[in-house]
């Protein structure tokens, strides 16, 4: 690249952030920010209880609530997690792809969202139960949503990204490493560790893929306008 061609570069970039901010803002995303609250509320309350109760960190403090909290503390599992760094990363990928939500009516991304969260813990827990050693197993945390989302926004991508929003385009790049996460999880960990599986990624991706190859062969689809 030659230095005079920097400036038009950059100017390219910063037509393209302003376009999403512009797509971010008039897109609907309501229903997804309602989760990442509810998220960050039961994160926050980690927090104080692990400094209130004197616990040696978040993690800690999870693991004490699976082994003393009953069951209450598995309808709570989504919204757990065991440390900043998995909370912001599961929260930042959540604002993301929060926009994907105005491809659904508001009823149908509340199915969606509750069918994905369900899967992934369910395929989650199943995966421990039947390989891991110990007999205490928990499964937290919001990123099987997020696999979901990803998964959704790669198969309504694949073949017509000549019309897609640049919204779209970055959740569909989003999708595609989700692809890749979960095949080097699966290539490292079987047949040898199955247990270190991590069941909530793969099916909330294969059920964000399903869901998007649905959509693609489904006219009409409510809810399904593109914000520019």
């Amino acid at each position: 690249m030659q230095p005079a061609d920097r400036p038009a570069s950059t100017a390219d970039w910063r037509a393209f952030v302003s376009t999403l901010r512009r797509q971010y803002r008039a897109a609907r995303t309501r229903t997804t920010l309602t989760v990442v609250a509810l998220t960050s509320t039961v994160f926050l309350l980690q927090v104080v209880a692990a400094w209130a109760t004197g616990a040696p960190s978040v993690r800690a403090l999870t693991a004490l609530l699976y082994l003393e909290g009953g069951d209450a503390v598995f309808l709570l599992s989504p919204f757990l997690h065991r440390g900043v760094p998995h909370f912001l990363t599961n929260v930042l990928v959540l604002l993301v792809l929060a926009p994907q939500e105005r491809h659904f009516s508001p009823g149908g991304y509340w199915l969606f969202l509750v069918a994905g969260a369900t899967l992934a813990l369910g395929v989650g827990y199943a995966v421990l139960l039947a390989y891991s050693p110990a007999s205490n197993v928990a499964v937290y945390g919001i990123s099987g949503l997020g696999y979901a989302l990803g998964g959704f926004a790669l198969t309504r991508a694949v073949g017509r990204t000549d019309d897609l929003s640049e919204l779209d385009l970055l959740a569909a790049v989003i999708g595609g490493s989700s692809v890749l996460t979960v095949a080097v999880d699966l290539l490292t960990n079987l047949p040898g560790a199955p247990a270190a599986v991590n069941g909530g990624h793969l099916s909330g991706l294969v059920f964000g893929l399903l869901v998007g190859a649905l959509w693609r062969g489904t006219p009409g689809v409510s809810g399904t306008e593109d914000e520019s």
